[in-house]
């Protein structure tokens, strides 16, 4: 060990107080500390005493504020160039001074160079623009210019400053600085890094930027009052890696600090103990390590870090309301350092700021599981599928990915295998612990059980319904919904706040909602009872009311849709019927509304299954449930599985509700619509018209169920060409939805859209379009951009476009349309098939062939497996590939498929209607033009209604006239 000497350069005027006080943190046993005073004399001899000092001393701390202080004389001037002639020459910058007559440099500006000259490390430090400063202070702008001018000199030899707001936050830049390292080398100072665990390196995922702003958070802070103590609490969920993330900041920036101090502090307590703790040989070695008094070792650890500044302190644990008083009252104590504070509290006064850390994403939890676990797990091919799956059971918690990597390591486990027993013996994998391979001091539920214990009775009660919710967003309007059956009047949004307060939920900042961690609820069910599910099931059904039918309760329903699909799962598992057929009902009404059928179809099967089980097959619930599977069947085109549920749901009704009940109204609505689909108009037609009746006498007749009923017997007489039929009827439908729905309702959309699709039959593409528009605007706005129902108004306007030749416009309606099917309803729906016969169609029209053919092919593929061999649908398709290759002139290939459809037609709809017609027409004149066709609503200009027209087919407008005579030559 040998004596350090230090010299602190600065203007006294300015920074003695600065200078005086950090020369009290550096003066110890071996540092001698010397300033400019030291040194004047005669005045013509200080810089040369300056210099000697200087050459021999260890470092120099350079203050550079707007105070220049007295410029070297002329004598001592004449001294230094003397002795060192190359002083220019190694040191650029200060060449122009050095000419006789040039103007001077102050003593302390002088002190830097020589400082540079002598190779001694300099440090210089400036002070921020609200720094205060010294009461002799003067702001002279030449001597201000001229400081400036200086710190410009000393970065072109690349010396650049530090910068500090006040003498505490000084000391501490100074003491991380390379002069702590030169303490160190002299051995008057030594590096602690007390910290319980060594870094995880290479295994430390997906906290590279969290670790990056934790460190400009913790240098960049502005000091809290006079004292230069920086406060940060990192806080979250327990388990979430808090401490870790505290500990790898502190590996990573071991460099910065002058020690590395790590101190449970659980309890106030434990914070004084573990304090007095650093007294310890193997950590500061301060010579009360041998007093027993918990008080008079605290004491003196707290003198050394006043004396010692430069250093990083974590408090850990800090997870009780006692804990973190406790903890605050000592930022006040602890000049020059950092604090970092691990707690699950998430409220802190403001002399700490809060720092919220949440899970890690998926691809890094992946990425530890696989690093984790790489040398002893049980290897296989899908090990990075099985690790993701894993990953998102455990939700990105660090502590859980922890103790799922050591459980597999130690006992050989794949990822399949520890899915396996995570799956089937939850409780026994929750509650493993082993603290040597995890190095973490409690199991996850334990760990957990710790913060749940300290809630009251109302947050204990709230954790315990949130228990059985998705792990998704909660609106936090659910807690105004009351509880059924719950015999105390909680304080729901109290109850909330201290969920929040021990982090067990995290509330958004920036909508009305919270979420909860998908562990955090496993580990509430382990210690809830049945009635804990029951209340909250309760409480979900009282949320979960509105009607889901109607597009005006999506916004209050459909943040509830996850957490209603989750609890209807537990308690159908716990073999509670009631509400949770109900619940399964209601939910598959939203998701088969939205257009989300194959989420719809395991609900609805699910709730049919348990009410036939619980009220008995011929109960009007039954009934409900099979009328509800069957349209979700008639939706996927699966006509054939409808129809029976279609016919038993409407004879339970007649049964058990009577033949004029509004029930039995909706099951002869919706057979009649499965023989619409089929074609089979005039079994159809009855039903409608009886369904409307008994709608219009019990419910009136501006009731939105009349208006369904006038659309679809509407839609019937369009289908058989008999507009002037179909038209009043669309019109009424309309003007009854409007009336009774508002003119932006879903239902108001399909009636113009409908009406839209006669005007096009009828070529009236003027009145048609402007309909068109509206319902797709909106559809759009209602359903979202995404919906089965968006893409049928796309098709429909793209085929207006068609009709009138307007390809550019239609074609990229048609695709959208046909992107939004396949994705909806699958590959396989005769809707996408609808959607892939108009794109043929169009590149059809326009020469396009080789682009047309698959599109065909696929198109009636897709009918015949839907829609069996002999739906007229499969009659279209066969119609228009023969067309295609009619038109290339392949009349061979032409012919069968042409004989086909006119086979299916002749037994579908008889020898005299105009389909069957036209297709004889297209057999017996396989030289004349055909003309294209669309299936369902087509309009294009030389079709109608999805009928093949030649040259001389008799004109559907009933004129007695050819279509030729009527609307002139085909193209």
């Amino acid at each position: 060990m040998h004596l350090v000497q230090i010299f602190l350069s600065t203007v006294s005027a300015e920074f003695r107080s600065y200078r005086d006080t950090l020369s009290h943190y550096l003066t110890r046993p071996n540092v001698s500390v010397a300033v400019q005073e030291d040194f004047i004399a005669t005045g013509t001899e200080t810089l040369d005493m300056l210099d000697g000092y200087i050459r021999q001393c260890d470092a120099v701390i350079h203050l550079v504020g707007d105070m220049t202080g007295a410029p070297a004389q002329t004598p001592s001037l004449t001294v230094i160039r003397y002795r060192y002639p190359d002083l220019g020459e190694k040191l650029p910058p200060l060449a122009p001074f050095l000419v006789p007559g040039a103007s001077a440099l102050s003593y302390t500006q002088w002190e830097a160079w020589l400082a540079l000259y002598h190779r001694k490390p300099l440090i210089i430090a400036v002070p921020e623009e609200s720094t205060p400063r010294d009461a002799r202070y003067e702001l002279i702008p030449e001597q201000r210019a001229a400081q400036q001018a200086h710190l410009q000199r000393l970065a072109e030899v690349e010396r650049y400053p530090i910068h500090f707001a006040g003498v505490e936050r000084l000391a501490v830049d100074v003491f991380r600085s390379k002069l702590f390292d030169l303490f160190v080398a002299a051995g008057v100072a030594k590096r602690v890094a007390h910290l319980p665990y060594p870094s995880l390196g290479d295994l430390f995922k997906g906290r590279g930027e969290r670790l990056k702003a934790l460190h400009a958070s913790l240098v960049n802070a502005p000091a809290k009052g006079a004292a230069a103590v920086v406060g940060k609490a990192l806080h979250g969920l327990g388990g979430v890696g808090k401490t870790r993330l505290a500990v790898e900041y502190a590996w990573h920036h071991a460099d910065d600090y002058t020690a590395l101090l790590f101190v449970g502090a659980d309890s106030p307590e434990a914070l004084q103990r573990n304090l007095a703790g650093l007294c310890s040989r193997a950590i500061l070695e301060l010579p009360e390590y041998q007093i027993t008094e918990v008080p008079v070792q605290c004491a003196a650890v707290m003198r050394w870090l006043q004396r010692n500044p430069g250093w990083l302190l974590i408090l850990d644990n800090v997870d009780s309301e006692a804990a973190a008083q406790a903890a605050e009252g000592l930022l006040p104590q602890l000049p020059g350092g950092h604090v970092l504070i691990t707690s699950r509290l998430s409220n802190w006064s403001g002399s700490v700021e809060a720092l919220p850390l949440d899970v890690l994403d998926t691809p890094a939890a992946v990425d530890f599981l696989l690093a984790r676990t790489d040398a002893k797990r049980r290897k296989q091919a899908d090990d990075a599928e099985q690790a993701r799956i894993l990953a998102v059971e455990l939700a990105g918690l660090a502590l859980a990915l922890e103790q799922a990597s050591a459980y597999i390591a130690q006992r050989r486990l794949s990822m399949t295998g520890y899915l396996a027993e995570w799956r089937g013996q939850r409780d026994k994998v929750l509650s493993w612990y082993n603290e040597r391979l995890m190095q973490y001091p409690k199991s996850l539920a334990v760990t957990w059980q710790t913060s749940v214990d300290q809630l009251g009775e109302a947050g204990q009660r709230l954790l315990q319904r949130l228990a059985w919710l998705a792990p998704d967003p909660i609106p936090e309007s659910l807690l105004d919904v009351a509880v059924p059956g719950a015999t105390t009047d909680d304080d729901a949004d109290a109850a909330l706040a201290e969920l929040e307060s021990y982090s067990l939920v995290v509330r958004a900042a920036d909508a009305p909602v919270f979420t909860i961690h998908r562990l955090v609820q496993t580990v509430a069910q382990r210690g809830a009872d049945g009635a804990a599910l029951t209340e909250a099931l309760g409480w979900i059904s009282g949320a979960f009311v509105a009607d889901p039918t109607d597009v005006r309760s999506w916004p209050v329903l459909t943040p509830l849709l996850s957490h209603v699909r989750a609890i209807a799962a537990y308690a159908d598992e716990a073999g509670i019927a009631d509400p949770t057929a109900l619940l399964m009902n209601q939910t598959g009404l939203l998701l088969h509304g939205m257009g989300l059928y194959t989420q719809a179809e395991p609900l609805w099967a699910r709730a049919l299954e348990i009410r036939e089980k619980s009220l008995g097959p011929e109960h009007p619930h039954v009934a409900m449930s099979l009328n509800n599977l069957a349209m979700l069947y008639y939706a996927q085109g699966a006509y054939a599985k409808a129809e029976p549920l279609f016919a038993r749901a409407l004879a339970i009704r007649e049964k058990s509700l009577g033949p004029e009940h509004p029930d039995v109204a909706v099951s002869l609505n919706n057979l009649a619509m499965r023989y619409y689909a089929q074609g089979a108009y005039a079994k159809a037609e009855p039903l409608y018209a009886r369904a409307r009746a008994i709608w219009e006498k019990a419910l009136g007749p501006e009731h939105p169920h009349v208006a369904m009923s006038l659309n679809n017997l509407a839609m019937l007489y369009y289908a058989q060409g008999a507009y002037a039929k179909a038209e009043p009827l669309f019109a009424g439908a309309l003007a009854i939805r409007e009336k009774a729905l508002g003119p932006e309702h879903p239902d108001v959309a399909m009636s113009l859209n409908n009406l839209a699709l006669l005007y096009c039959a009828q070529r009236a593409y003027a009145k048609a379009e402007p309909l068109f528009a509206r319902a797709l605007a909106i559809w759009e706005k209602a359903l979202g951009p995404e919906h089965p129902d968006v893409a049928k108004s796309l098709n429909n306007l793209a085929l207006l476009y068609y009709a009138q030749g307007a390809y550019v416009k239609a074609e990229p309606l048609y695709a959208r349309a046909l992107a939004i099917w396949e994705k909806a309803l699958g590959p396989e729906h005769p809707d996408v098939a609808m959607s892939l016969n108009n794109l043929a169609l169009l590149y059809h029209a326009q020469g396009a062939y080789a682009k047309a053919e698959p599109l065909y092919a696929r198109a009636l593929a897709i009918w015949e497996k839907a829609l069996g061999s002999e739906h007229p649908d499969v009659a279209k398709g066969l119609n228009n590939l023969a067309m295609l290759y009619h038109a290339q002139g392949a009349s061979a290939k032409a012919e069968p498929l042409y004989a086909r459809a006119l086979a299916i037609r002749e037994k579908m709809r008889g020898p005299e209607h105009l389909n069957t017609h036209a297709a004889r027409k297209a057999i017996n004149s396989l030289g004349s033009q055909t003309v294209a066709q669309v299936q369902g609503s087509s309009i294009a200009a030389d079709t109608h209604n999805g009928v093949t027209l030649t040259r001389n087919s008799p004109c559907p407008c009933g004129s007695g006239k050819r279509y030729r005579q009527c609307h002139g030559a085909l193209t």
